[in-house]
């Protein structure tokens, strides 16, 4: 076989290695979570439940894929400090927003996850939480210096947990 012919038969491999790889990346694209979440590995199956169960997380979702300037990242924590069960920091670069959402392992994914979520649609919405922490009645606290709760993201919580709680408690069908 001369070299024309395995130039011509690598060309030919990649070619068709290449439609394959196309069709897995479609096959990953598919997913219902947003494209701009990074999750680890070992959450995509509980996120994927939640996402199926909840339709206030699957709205969250939507609103945040939308964000095309928004890139997230999910992670599970061991080190997260003994006074919180999550956080989320957020860092802005001109129009560029990039959050690191952390998770205690083994919490309850479903409402720290959609409280997150909600707090980075206040991002998005561009509410200025300092301001609003000064207003009586606001639904905004600081609750360490610079370090804000809003009853929006705890409510998120709350109604996350439910519609994906009703479910898991359902007894199984035989």
């Amino acid at each position: 076989m001369g070299i024309g012919s395995r130039v011509g038969m690598t060309a030919v491999l990649l070619v068709m290695l290449g439609g394959v790889m196309t069709a897995e990346l479609q096959q990953c694209r598919r997913s219902p979570l947003p494209a701009n979440v990074d999750l680890p590995r070992d959450l995509e199956t509980v996120v994927r439940r939640i996402y199926e169960l909840s339709p206030a997380f699957r709205a969250q979702c939507d609103r945040i894929a939308e964000t095309a300037n928004m890139r997230v990242t999910v992670q599970i924590d061991a080190a997260i400090p003994a006074h919180c069960r999550a956080f989320t920091v957020v860092q802005r670069r001109g129009r560029t927003i990039r959050a690191h959402v952390h998770l205690r392992p083994g919490s309850d994914h479903a409402e720290l996850l959609a409280h997150e979520f909600e707090h980075l649609l206040e991002q998005i919405e561009g509410v200025d939480v300092r301001k609003l922490s000064r207003m009586r009645g606001s639904g905004v606290r600081e609750v360490e210096r610079e370090l804000f709760e809003t009853d929006r993201a705890q409510a998120a919580g709350r109604v996350v947990a439910g519609e994906a709680g009703r479910f898991r408690k359902a007894p199984a069908a035989d």
